[in-house]
């Protein structure tokens, strides 16, 4: 005992506890005493326990856990796998359990509970385990039958004990005893059999004769269950066992099994072909099996049910064989050993069906001919072979075609149509007789029909009709397709030359099936890339708009699904759209649907897609840590919340340092572990650590947890650093010495040895005790004769640490100059005071000096030195740093000390540069030249958005580089940074000014934004540029122009970025648009000017009177060829024309050779465009006599005859909808005010496919004189035509056959067809007659009525079409539906004049709608 304090080193309970009193007495023999109660603690101990083995399903078991020593009382605490053992209410519902020992807890390891078991509370509580598992053989695994008891025995012992236990229940099972001394722990594994369970179940397989097989199959359960298969041995339901890694079976054909599950038949035949039963046993329940059947394949066979084919010339022939064997089958055609290619001879066409059992494939001859006679092979190939048969063809000769055929009635789905019978035959006959065909009556008609884009072959879908009708219907057509129809008749001498071909385009219906080959990959932890197909084109049933996207959680309880609009990409090839901001680390459930005008089809089959992991958004919660000695310490956490992990888990990183950076012990140490909790080893004691832990996935790591700091035990300390001896007197030393470099802990003494030795023998150790703050020790009444050394140790309230090195005490009559102090480096803080020491000895007395060395001050330092000659510096700053020497002399000798003396400053302010710039992000970069001495904390990243408010970030000292993230798009930014050390904080850097990429919306052409109807516009706003950043919304108005100031506000805030319609728009009025469209570098203003498109505008003197009752056509400057061609022809002209500006005023509008021209034969190269018109329209101007129908068989004879099934094209879109231009100049036709009246047409100007140029007159009666001339010269024109076709009769379909073309017609017919048209031409004056306009191909349902004054209207049954106001009469109107192109396949209506003529008042215009509503979304 020192200085009052008592010691008590390695304390033993029996040795040392107890009252201890401490007397205080002093001079005057006063006392005084105060007493402490002493009491020692012994931590428990337990005894090792373990649970029994081989536990099945169902048995009982229990462990004790004994307390074999420790103090009272003790806590009971039972963890299953890590977590707390869930206590709930006792079950006799009595709360607080049983008094005394033996306390009984029921519980369920499924729950977590923050109560403990002790001997001075017991508690009760039940719980029953409410989890089952049936295994895959419907046994019960035994789940929630197990109860988990616990009970108190007594004050040191608890039993854990489990009545039935399960597969659940198996795990570590903990015993954690608490008592006030210390916590300890013990566990014991338990382990329960379980009964097999499949982990890859076989299935049935199919293999190819010859090649490998592999069947799989695997279960797991413990213990590892044995995988065993077995083969059927035919159908007597007996197997025989196939052993592992020997072959199975005849040297040809082995089949091995493996102890993993795998069946391999290296080369499989016809013999393996069976049933297999795998089996999967390990002692536990009854195990498992599977029985599986094998198909063996083989190759292909071919037969034909005809040897001899026998055709008429011209006609086509279809040779069919079937192919048995397995798929896919290949088949070819060779004729006359050649093959036969479709793609060299386009009379050829190969269709190959599948059947239930192979393929059928069908060679089609279109048109037959001589050489076509001869031997055709079917050859088939598969993987396992080929088979061919031969067929003989035989080509006899063909007889004519049924006329007038048009469309009665039209739907979605079916077809009404109706024809003429044709005549010809007989005329050709006339009184001759000598022609080698006989006119008989007509048996059948073969309607045959073809999608539009399909050729014309044998094995068209056809139907028969007989003879005695002249009508059919029909069904199952598909929605929104263009067919093609013609007609033949038949009788005993065979099939007629097909009529012209007939084009109709059925009404739109919704998809009929789903988008294909939908899939959902990852892009990345919030954006999953959805890819799809088109469905089937022939289940689009209209043009596709767009798609609908459908997502939702997958299995997630919340049934809420989104719902994204595509607009319609490609029709061919894959379709991308990728979802953004959704959750990380998710599975979604996406089904995609495709939409046209009638709305949304089925949704396609579910496609899951699975967001990938990303690194934690939180980091572990409750870190705590704990010193365990002076070099571990224990920390502990729990893992972030499941919802911010973002994925699985994979482990935890944990950052630890010392506190001070300035620590010799510096540098930051990082430990990995799975655990929640781990030891750090190896620290330094004594020393303040900062810990942190993150988690991280396999994306990577999470956010650091707030530094907790834990300081390691005390220790015994390190050596003085430096210890030395100098001699004071002749009798005396003084030893001195520097403290430990590693105090280890507070230093509470030092402890000063000093040994006496005489002649080399040890007499004595003198030990003498200082307080810790001396550094120096004299030691006087030393004999010169006698030996002395020395030595130092330092002690904690741990103990003693280890001695300096020993040294010698000399005493000397001679005394030099010489300084107790040392040499030393200090690093003080600036602006402090400081006070060096230089404590020096001699005889004579010495003289001591301090000297200035290096120092940054460029002046004279004025220095205090005190009486006891030490150094003070006041308020220093950084130039003070330098060496500061103290030197002392005397006679005898000379000594110096040096001290180096660094001052720490805060930091520099840090230097910083823009690495990068994106659209959301920036990149900087910063150094600091100069740390101020003392190493840097951190850094504190300021920014703002200009001219938002500052934000600040804290960065780790470590980094020198930051991305700063999420920012706005093209938006400019502010960011400065400071650092600060323990001194001080920086001056912040330079303002850096960085603008983010991305500008201002761009706006488009008013040609590209607009797209213009009647009483509508459709505005493109995907037209508009983003400039780089994407557009947030729009903002739309308009006005009247000119004529009004006040702007009407359609919509403030639109966030679409497709097309947008404003209705209820005036027609043929001037309108200012104004558009604003937003992001986020700004806003972008644009006003645009526009014009609807006008209706017909009539003249108010115009009187009704005055009006034609025929229809004239455009004059042209052909007619002086058309008179020459034909003199009958010409006088009948010239009276028809005399006629016609007789009687007609001259003030109608001029004719525009470039709104319509005449019809020329393009010579196949429209081919294609083509294919997409409807049927041809002819009207002749009154009905002909008899002999004039024969020569015009291909004219309609009523005004019932004309439809509407026509197209045509606006300026902008030729090229779309794959129309004809109808001008002179290959330009479309422009629809305005004048369209209608300028073009004034006999018939149809129109040419699409059956030329409808060949029309003479439209008439609504049969009224005008000039009808007369008009058909005289019809009929000489037939004439023509009958003389010509005495040698050759062809129908357009016959001609369309011969080229391979729809669009191939004579021009020899176009030419006799339009002279009509030229020569009964009216005056200028003739007055105005309503021409027929064509309207474009539509989606929606035409219908037409005919009124009693013979005049058509044509009505759209199109909710589409519902905010357009026609007014009370407009006979003259007809609404084209869903046809004006406006981009991505997109259509809206337009409105064209019709062929009736004007009634009532003619000048009335249409009268606005009395409420508007402006906006109508697609």
């Amino acid at each position: 005992m020192q200085n009052g304090t008592l010691t008590i080193e390695n304390v033993q309970r029996n040795a040392d506890q107890g009252t201890y009193t401490c007397i205080a007495r002093n001079k005057h023999n006063y006392t005084s005493q105060r007493s402490v109660e002493v009491q020692v603690l012994v931590p428990p101990k337990i005894t090792p326990f373990s649970f029994a083995r081989d536990l099945n399903v169902g048995d009982r078991t229990s462990i004790q856990c004994v307390i074999g020593t420790g103090d009272l009382p003790l806590s009971f605490t039972w963890l299953k796998d890590g977590q707390l053992l869930q206590a709930t209410a006792s079950s006799d519902g009595v709360s607080g359990g049983l008094s005394g020992t033996g306390g009984a807890a029921v519980l369920s390891s499924g729950f977590v509970s923050t109560s403990s078991i002790s001997s001075s509370s017991p508690t009760t509580f039940q719980q029953q385990y409410e989890h089952v598992v049936s295994n895959e053989n419907g046994r019960s695994g035994g789940e929630g039958s197990g109860l988990v008891t616990i009970r108190q025995n007594d004050d040191f012992t608890s039993a854990l004990s489990i009545t039935s236990v399960t597969w659940a229940q198996s795990g570590t099972y903990t015993c954690r005893v608490q008592n006030d001394a210390a916590t300890v722990t013990h566990s014991a594994q338990l382990k329960v059999n379980v009964p097999p369970r499949w982990i890859l179940k076989p299935t049935d397989q199919d293999a190819i004769l010859g090649n490998l097989v592999v069947m799989s199959c695997n279960a797991d359960g413990f213990p590892e269950p044995k995988l065993q298969w077995k083969q059927s041995i035919g159908d007597s339901g007996e197997y025989r066992e196939l052993n592992y890694g020997i072959g199975n079976g005849n040297s040809h054909s082995v089949i091995e099994t493996y102890a993993n599950g795998s069946l391999i038949i290296s080369k499989v035949g016809r013999e393996h072909e069976g049933n297999y039963l795998c089996q999967a046993n390990n002692g536990i329940g009854v195990g498992l099996s599977t029985l599986i059947k094998l198909t063996v394949h083989v190759g292909p066979s071919v037969s034909v049910s005809k040897k001899m084919f026998t055709i008429r010339r011209g006609e086509r022939v279809t040779i069919a064989c079937e192919a048995t064997g397995d798929r896919p089958l290949e088949m070819s055609w060779r004729a006359k050993a050649n093959k036969i290619d479709p793609s060299y001879d386009i009379r050829y066409h190969i269709k190959n069906s599948p059947l239930a059992y192979g393929v059928l494939s069908e060679l089609t001859i279109l048109q037959t001919a001589l050489t076509d006679r001869g031997e055709y092979s079917c050859i088939a190939n598969n993987a396992y072979g080929h088979d061919r048969s031969v067929v003989n063809l035989q080509v006899q000769e063909p007889p004519t075609f049924p006329v007038n055929l048009h469309v009665m009635d039209l739907g979605s789905r079916s077809v009404t149509l109706a024809w003429s019978p044709n005549d010809q035959d007989s005329v050709i006959l006339g009184g001759g007789g000598g022609n080698n065909r006989d006119s008989q009556p007509i048996s059948n008609y073969i309607l045959q029909y073809k999608k539009s884009g399909d050729v014309w072959h044998e094995h068209n879908n056809q139907k028969l009709i007989p003879g005695d009708r002249t009508t059919a219907q029909l069904g199952s057509l598909k929605p929104a397709q263009s067919y093609h129809i013609r007609l033949y008749a038949e009788n005993h001498l065979g099939t007629s030359a097909p009529s012209d071909v007939l084009f109709f385009q059925t009404d739109s219906e919704v998809p009929s099936a789903p988008p294909q080959d939908v899939t959902a990959e990852p892009l990345g932890s919030q954006q999953l890339l959805i890819t799809w197909r088109a469905p089937v084109r022939d289940t689009w049933n209209g043009e596709l708009l767009g798609y609908t996207i459908t997502y939702q959680k997958h299995n997630s309880p919340n049934r809420l699904k989104n719902n994204t609009k595509v607009s319609s990409l490609r029709t061919e090839g894959l379709n991308d759209f990728r979802l953004i901001d959704l959750e990380k680390y998710t599975q979604y459930a996406i089904t995609i649907s495709a939409y046209n005008v009638k709305g949304d089809g089925p949704p396609s089959e579910v496609a899951l897609g699975h967001t990938l992991e990303d690194a934690p958004s939180a980091s572990p919660k409750s870190v705590s840590c704990i010193a365990l000695t002076a070099q571990n310490i224990q920390i502990s956490w729990q893992s972030p919340p499941k919802e911010l992990s973002h994925g699985i888990i994979q482990g935890y990183k944990i950052f630890y340092e010392p506190v001070h950076l300035e620590n010799e012990y510096n540098g930051r140490e990082t430990k990995i572990t799975s655990a929640q909790s781990t030891v750090l080893h190896g620290l330094h004691p004594y020393t303040n650590y900062s810990v942190q832990v993150l988690a991280f996935t396999r994306a990577g790591e999470g956010n650091l947890s707030p530094a907790v700091s834990c300081m390691t035990e005390e220790a015994v300390p390190d050596a003085p650093e430096r210890v030395k001896s100098i001699v004071s007197t002749e009798s005396s030393v003084i030893i001195s010495w520097l403290p430990p470099r590693r105090p280890n802990g507070l230093i509470t003494k030092y402890n000063v040895f000093i040994r006496v030795l005489e002649k080399g023998q040890e007499l004595k150790i003198i030990k003498e005790v200082l307080p810790a703050h001396n550094r120096h020790f004299e030691a006087k009444d030393l004999n010169m004769r006698e030996v002395y050394e020395a030595w130092v140790t330092a002690s904690t309230r741990v103990g003693q640490g280890p001695s300096t090195p020993v040294i010698k005490l000399i005493p000397n009559t001679l005394v030099p100059a010489a300084i107790i102090s040392f040499s030393q480096t200090l690093s003080v803080s600036w602006r402090a005071d400081i006070k060096l020491t230089c404590v020096f000895v001699g005889s004579p007395k010495a003289t001591a000096e301090w000297k200035v060395l290096n120092t940054r001050l460029k002046k004279h330092i004025r220095m205090e030195v005190g009486n006891d000659n030490s150094l003070s510096l006041r308020n220093i700053q950084r130039p003070n740093e330098g060496n500061y020497s103290c030197v002392v002399r005397n006679p005898i000798g000379s000594d110096h000390i040096t001290y180096q003396l660094f001052v720490q400053v805060p930091p520099s302010a840090p230097i910083v540069s823009v690495n990068s710039v994106h659209k959301s992000s920036v990149s900087v970069q910063w150094r600091v030249e100069d740390i101020g001495g003392a190493p840097l904390k951190g850094f504190t990243l300021t920014f703002r958005r200009e001219p938002a408010e500052w934000e600040e970030l804290q960065l780790d000292r470590r980094i020198n580089s930051y991305v700063l993230e999420n920012l706005q798009c093209g938006t400019r930014y502010q960011l400065t940074i400071n650092t600060y050390n323990r001194i001080g904080t920086s001056p912040s850097s330079e303002v850096e000014s960085v603008k983010t990429k991305g500008d201002k919306p761009i706006a488009p052409t008013t040609q590209n934004f607009i797209r213009l109807n009647t009483t509508s516009i459709t505005l493109d706003l995907s037209s508009w540029e983003d400039g780089g950043c994407p557009i947030l919304y729009f903002s739309i108005e308009f006005k009247l122009h000119e004529s009004s100031t006040e702007w009407i506000i359609v919509s403030n805030k639109i966030e679409t970025n497709a097309r947008y319609n404003i209705g209820d728009l005036d027609p043929g009025t001037a309108y200012n648009l104004r558009v604003t469209a937003h992001n986020n570098a700004g806003s972008t203003h644009k006003e645009f000017y526009f014009k609807t498109l006008d209706f017909v505008e009539i003249k108010n003197e115009l009187g009704l009177a005055e009006l034609p009752n025929v229809q004239t056509v455009f004059t042209d400057a052909h007619l002086v060829a058309v008179i020459v061609s034909s003199i009958f022809g010409t006088i009948l002209a010239l009276i028809g024309a005399l006629i016609c500006f007789k009687n007609y005023p001259r003030n109608r509008f001029e004719s525009s050779e470039n709104s319509l021209r005449s019809p020329r034969s393009t010579g196949g190269k429209a081919s294609q465009p083509r294919e997409r018109f409807y049927g041809t329209v002819r009207k002749s101007c009154q009905q002909s006599p008899p002999e004039s129908v024969i020569g015009l068989e291909r004219i309609p004879e009523y005004s019932e005859d004309i439809y509407p099934y026509a197209t045509f094209h606006l300026p902008e879109h030729e090229n779309q909808s794959g129309n004809i231009s109808l001008s002179h100049t290959g330009k479309s036709v422009n629809y305005d005010s004048r369209l209608a009246v300028e073009s004034t047409l006999c018939s149809s100007g129109t040419k699409v496919k059956r030329s409808a140029a060949s029309s003479s007159c439209v008439s609504g009666t049969n009224s005008n004189p000039n009808m007369e001339s008009c058909d005289e010269y019809n009929h000489l024109n037939t004439e023509k035509r009958q003389k010509r076709r005495s040698n050759i009769i062809k129908s357009e379909s016959e001609e369309y056959d011969s080229l391979n073309s729809d669009s191939e017609i004579s021009g020899e017919r176009i030419k006799e067809d339009i002279r009509c048209s030229q020569e009964v031409s009216g005056g200028e004056d003739s007055g105005f007659t309503g021409a027929w306009t064509p309207c474009p191909p539509t989606n929606a349902s035409l219908s037409r009525h005919k009124s009693k004054s013979d005049h058509h209207q044509r009505n759209i049954a199109s909710d589409r079409l519902a905010h357009i106001n026609l007014g009370k009469a407009q006979p003259n109107i007809q609404i084209c539906p869903a046809v004006y192109p406006t981009g991505n396949d997109i259509k809206i209506p337009l409105i064209v004049t019709t062929a009736t003529p004007l009634t009532g008042n003619s000048s009335k215009k249409m009268t606005s709608p009395n409420s508007r509503e402006h906006i109508s979304k697609f």
